[in-house]
């Protein structure tokens, strides 16, 4: 058996130089061909056989040698976000200042190289499963594209799914869902020598403040809150003329919980609120629905073995590991699919992200590879350990 820190500080260098390509060439929505070439051809260099598949994904076998054992997949992320590789198609800026790797898409493809490290790994140790799948996809940041084809082709193949995020320290699990509202008061407009109330900025005002009444969180979510739910009005508009009261007003309201339960309960909550406030002011309201987005949560959270085997092999690497009971990743398409997962992403990858200097920490995302691969061991119990 391999020792995975010893494994990943051999191999650093060859970790480090795949990276820096790969952050070298963009990967717009759209414009993923050349990036995904390329790490399809690093993933043969280290052993593998890969494919691109129908929508444009990278994917690569390492069959084990326990024909009825576990199946494993680690997804990476394959695309930019449009303002990251504008950068990067604007540059071919990549230095390493001390510990930091600096230049535009250094965050993202930092998974696509320990990806590829996890392949080298893999192909080296013990083998006590029958399938590892390490998949790099498209539309991470784009609607998760890449990961549904991935699922529908695949399915339950694909066994237990870890979404690496590149660097060390944060485990999560549940997928975060949300249930955007849009709600519309109207009224008749009248000028302001009428006196009285301006109707629909006091519908506006009383939704808003019997909402704010009953925060979901008072402040940013604990990390391990379990169920998470937040509720929170960020977009206000209405009135154009100014002796007028506004004809309409709109107030959008961002609704998220990683409980189904709570969150239809809070969207009931939420409508009946609004219903109240055009109710005692006197106007119309429609509540139309905005962004959407499912709830799901994984079968016994925090102790589920896949939670607890990334905690400690995050632990084993120095490191000590966050819980955060909710994701909005890959993994959200993985459970709309029925499969179990966790996502790893760092605790502090960098900073910078969107701007000509972004920078990722170097030692960070070497920790992370050097987990990731102990948690593959872990799992499979190849190690005297008791596997979580």
């Amino acid at each position: 058996m391999i020792d995975a820190r010893e494994f990943v500080t051999a191999d650093s260098d060859r970790i480090l130089a795949e990276w820096g390509r790969i952050a070298l060439v963009p990967a717009p929505l759209g414009g993923e061909q050349q990036r995904a070439e390329l790490i399809a051809e690093l993933a043969a260099a280290s052993g593998a056989d890969p494919h691109r598949d129908r929508v444009g994904n990278v994917v690569a076998i390492v069959d084990g040698d326990d024909a009825d054992g576990p199946a494993y997949t680690f997804l990476a992320t394959m695309d930019d976000l449009d303002t990251v590789a504008a950068h990067r198609a604007g540059s071919d800026r990549l230095q390493r200042h001390g510990d930091r790797l600096v230049g535009p898409a250094t965050e993202t493809t930092s998974s696509d190289a320990t990806a590829l490290a996890i392949l080298r790994f893999a192909q080296r140790d013990a083998r006590p499963w029958r399938r590892l799948t390490i998949a790099w996809v498209l539309g991470e940041e784009t609607g998760l594209t890449g990961v549904r084809a991935l699922v529908t082709d695949r399915g339950a193949d694909l066994g237990s799914v870890i979404d690496l995020m590149g660097g060390i320290g944060t485990v999560s699990w549940n997928a975060i869902g949300f249930a955007g509202l849009m709600v519309r008061f109207t009224t008749e407009p009248r000028h302001t020598l009428y006196g009285g109330i301006s109707e629909v900025s006091d519908a506006i005002a009383r939704f808003i403040t019997e909402l704010h009444a009953h925060p979901f969180p008072v402040h940013g979510p604990p990390f391990d809150t379990d169920p998470l739910t937040a509720r929170r009005v960020n977009r206000i508009s209405a009135g154009s003329v100014f002796n007028h009261s506004p004809a309409t007003g709109v107030v959008g309201v961002d609704i998220r919980s990683t409980d189904p339960q709570v969150l239809a309960e809070t969207e009931a909550a939420t409508r009946a609120a609004a219903e109240r406030a055009a109710a005692a002011a006197n106007v119309d309201v429609v509540i139309a629905e905005g962004e959407r987005q499912p709830a799901m949560r994984l079968r016994d959270g925090r102790n589920h073995r896949l939670v607890r085997g990334l905690a400690q092999a995050i632990r084993e690497t120095g490191h000590e590991p966050v819980l955060r009971a909710w994701s909005s990743s890959n993994i959200n398409a993985c459970y709309a699919a029925g499969l179990e997962g966790i996502v790893h992403d760092a605790t502090h990858r960098g900073g910078g992200r969107g701007t000509p200097d972004e920078w990722t920490h170097i030692p960070g995302v070497l920790d992370g590879i050097a987990a990731d691969c102990r948690l593959l061991q872990l799992l499979a119990g190849a190690s005297d350990d008791a596997a979580p």
